[in-house]
């Protein structure tokens, strides 16, 4: 059944029911949120102004690594596989971690000036999957209602898009459609070991369940850009994680499989996504002896992956360009560097190294993905002892050389 929103006021913008809206843009460093129990105002200070010389220079690749929204507390870039930025390629989102006086958010960044815009201070959010959009969709608790609500990457509009009922039980972060009109959650309720996947149509506010398997635990939901709104899920199957399928869910429930894991490929590590506006996806795999490569596509019915890259490297972390020409992977090799390789010709190379130190935790994890207009790797870094979110200017006409 829908969520009961009661006596609040509504309004359309686009396809999304919003249930408020609050708008603050001051001197271009923007700041706009209702404040949570316990946190304190944003100053709408931080980050450069400009974004300075590069810290360096890859001596092959030429491309040229920054700093970006550089601070005392740690920060990441979140995740790579539905990278959160504009598409424009200019503005990004960073969650910053909070350190004692110093309460953690998310902002977000400016590519072309340095300059960084405050979104939310507290707890971060891990937001929602939805890439290379105007907007960043995220949940916030104001006033002790949990909502769904998305920030303008440009404007800096922040709109609360939908309540989100506890007893649905515990949320992950969810995904977005393309078209604003489905919000995907995998979701655990209260007394349950596993998750399933439930659907806020954000139209007509009704919920109804996309997916309950018994056995397995769902994570990773990620909607597709070829206009069919299938929701990509990885199921671990618990309690051990015997076994990680991928799956396509079809709006209305239907379920079917790609070929990842036995008997198809070695386990995958739980790093997928969408290839482009395609129906394939791109995922990482253990090492097989047998095999030279371990990153693969697929798509729903295939008889089998099809392998993307042969040879010695081993990746962990992947990502797709927007435009869906380009992969993108770490390694665990020295420097952790970062590759891009191209799905038409079967190359690849490095671009940086990203010289992460790997302290056990998310942000040390470099997670790299290419910004809407493939001028920019982002990567998360912990260089030395503080994790920060660093950016590689790639050099004119590298891409189209692998």
């Amino acid at each position: 059944m829908g969520a009961t929103f009661g006596s609040y006021w509504r309004r359309r913008t686009g396809r999304a029911i919003v249930l408020s809206a609050v708008i603050v843009a001051v001197g271009g460093i923007g700041f706009a949120q209702a404040q949570e129990p316990g946190e304190t105002a944003a100053n709408n200070e931080g980050g450069p102004t400009m974004l300075g010389e590069p810290i360096e220079t890859d001596p092959d690749s030429g491309a040229q690594v920054y700093l970006l929204g550089g601070d005392e507390r740690p920060a990441d870039n979140i995740y790579g596989e539905q990278p959160y930025g504009d598409p424009t390629g200019r503005r990004i989102a960073v969650r910053y971690y909070s350190i004692e006086g110093n309460p953690g958010g998310i902002s977000i960044v400016d590519l072309a000036d340095g300059s960084r815009h405050e979104v939310l201070r507290g707890k971060p959010p891990f937001p929602a999957f939805h890439p290379w959009s105007e907007w960043l969709y995220y949940q916030q608790t104001v006033d002790e209602v949990r909502r769904l609500r998305r920030c303008h990457y440009l404007t800096l509009e922040v709109e609360d898009v939908a309540v989100l009922p506890p007893e649905r039980g515990s949320y992950s972060y969810g995904t977005v459609s393309p078209d604003h009109r489905y919000f995907a959650v995998a979701l655990r309720p209260e007394g349950a070991t596993e998750s399933k996947v439930d659907l806020l149509d954000l139209e007509t506010g009704e919920w109804s369940v996309l997916l309950d398997m018994a056995g397995y635990h769902a994570k990773h939901e990620q909607f597709s850009r070829d206009g069919r709104n299938r929701v990509l899920i990885q199921l671990n199957q618990m309690p051990d994680v015997k076994q990680v399928l991928l799956g396509e869910i079809e709006i209305g429930g239907e379920m079917r499989l790609f070929p990842a894991d036995q008997p198809h490929t070695m386990r995958p590590t739980g790093h997928e996504c969408w290839v482009g506006t395609s129906d394939l996806v791109f995922f990482s795999t253990g090492k097989s002896p047998d095999v030279d490569g371990n990153v693969w596509t697929g798509r729903v019915g295939d008889p089998g992956p099809t392998q993307v890259y042969s040879g010695p490297l081993r990746f962990g972390d992947v990502s797709v360009s927007r435009c869906g020409r380009y992969w993108i992977g770490d390694t665990g090799e020295e420097g952790i560097p970062i590759y891009i390789g191209s799905f038409e010709s079967g190359g690849c190379a490095r671009a940086v190294f990203s010289r992460t130190v790997y302290d056990g935790k998310q942000w040390a994890h470099a997670h790299p993905y290419l910004t809407a207009d493939n001028k920019w790797l982002i990567f998360a870094a912990r260089r030395g002892e503080l994790p920060q979110v660093y950016g590689a200017r790639l050099a004119d006409g590298w891409l189209e050389s692998l």
